[in-house]
């Protein structure tokens, strides 16, 4: 069985629970995590109340749920970044910046898979 640098062994328990402890710090510690998941949910509402089809509400969780991935990894490396360099340095914010742009990246493309999935079915309602 593989062991971990803290010398204990792999636990798919204490993994989740790590996942877990993880997610319940950094939700309430990030606006726009809060702020991603409340419109996540709301946007999942709206499919469901729109009577989408499954597979559309779907792909609409999943892309949220892709856009909270990345967002948390942003703040992950945030994190780190201003652990190993508490010091405003150019190289670092650099670092940070562009760990930004993969969440801005990914807000693009779900904006894009809403609008593929939702404008059609809204067009055809006020027409």
């Amino acid at each position: 069985m593989a062991h971990s640098r803290r010398g204990h062994s792999w636990s798919a328990v204490r993994s989740g629970y790590h996942a877990l402890s993880g997610l319940f710090w950094v939700a309430p510690r990030t606006p726009s995590l809060k702020l991603g998941i409340a419109i996540v949910a709301a946007l999942v509402g709206a499919g469901v109340a729109l009577r989408l089809p499954p597979i559309e509400v779907a792909a609409i969780v999943i892309a949220g749920v892709v856009l909270l991935a990345v967002e948390t990894l942003n703040t992950a490396i945030e994190l780190l970044c201003d652990a190993l360099h508490p010091q405003r340095d150019p190289a670092v914010g650099k670092v940070k910046d562009v760990a930004a742009a993969a969440t801005v990246i990914t807000e693009i493309g779900v904006a894009v898979v809403l609008i593929i999935l939702l404008v059609p079915d809204l067009w055809s309602r006020l027409h």
